[in-house]
């Protein structure tokens, strides 16, 4: 499940009026996944064995075809990582996340992380069978 589908659907609206999703697709497939990456908190069974850090964030993978998210806490200042990933069910047996899905969440992650440290919430990644591409909120420049 999506963190927000609603919002995941507008964004994709939105690409789809400016003829992004179009391109992609005819670029490089019908889109068939789509993963919304949110911050989120550490799970209540592992806020005990895991201290945070001022520079630690929780990121938490959700997609569209797995009804269980992936997270993780994230220095964002030294891209380290605390404490391993968790999966969270999110319905009744739920198929956890392959590894190459939770590979992918934790790189998409790190892909846009600033030097900084700084990033932009939430991100929409969508893919095909062949490429993905992700689509990240900005600061608008002054």
């Amino acid at each position: 499940m999506l963190a927000d589908k609603v919002l995941f659907e507008h964004i994709e609206n939105v690409l789809k009026e400016q003829g992004i999703i179009k391109q992609f697709e005819e670029e490089n497939g019908k889109i068939i996944g789509r993963m919304m990456i949110v911050l989120g908190n550490v799970p209540d069974n592992l806020q005990s064995e895991i201290a945070l850090d001022d520079d630690d964030t929780v990121f938490i993978g959700t997609f569209d075809f797995y009804d269980a998210s992936v997270g993780m806490i994230l220095n964002t200042s030294t891209m380290q990582t605390k404490g391993g990933l968790w999966i969270t069910p999110e319905a009744p047996d739920a198929e956890a996340p392959s590894r190459e899905w939770c590979e992918f969440f934790v790189e998409t992650v790190a892909k846009y992380i600033e030097e900084d440290g700084s990033y932009g919430i939430p991100m929409y990644t969508f893919c095909s069978e062949t490429a993905d591409f992700t689509v990240v909120p900005t600061t608008p420049e002054e």
